[in-house]
């Protein structure tokens, strides 16, 4: 075994926290600190929000809707199916230059247009609706 082994796992804090603090609550004083961990949607680390309360370091309350976050998956969603319909769309435009005659082009390139106005409009129903969601998610 050599003396410089390659370390593996979490990597050392450059000043890691080593001093630790312990206290008491009352019964009422526990109510009021769970909420105000509920409040900032701290629950899951307490000693950040503790830390920061001690400190007034400004911490910020993220809440997250099911619903927009359903609707921005979905949303989402839709915008890749559109990105893989383009790539289906430049693959069709090289299967047509190689494969059909120049008779038969014309009309595949008309039936290819046609469906090209449909993909404008859909891609500006998905512009509008991010912008609703983009609006939504404000309020």
């Amino acid at each position: 075994m050599t003396t410089a082994q390659k370390r593996t796992g979490r990597p050392t804090a450059t000043d890691p926290r080593i001093h630790r603090y312990n206290f008491k609550l009352t019964t009422e004083e526990n109510i009021r600190f769970e909420k105000m961990l509920s409040e900032a949607g701290l629950e899951h680390n307490r000693s950040r929000f503790i830390v920061k309360r001690i400190f007034g370091e400004e911490f910020v309350v993220v809440r997250r809707d099911p619903s927009k976050m359903q609707f921005i998956a979905r949303l989402n969603d839709f915008y890749f199916q559109f990105q893989r319909i383009g790539n289906n769309y430049n693959q069709i435009v090289k299967a047509i230059n190689a494969h059909f005659s120049n008779v038969a082009i014309p009309h595949q390139i008309a039936a290819l247009e046609q469906r090209t106005r449909e993909l404008k409009a859909l891609s500006i129903e998905i512009l509008n609706l991010a912008k609703r969601a983009a609006e939504w998610l404000r309020t």
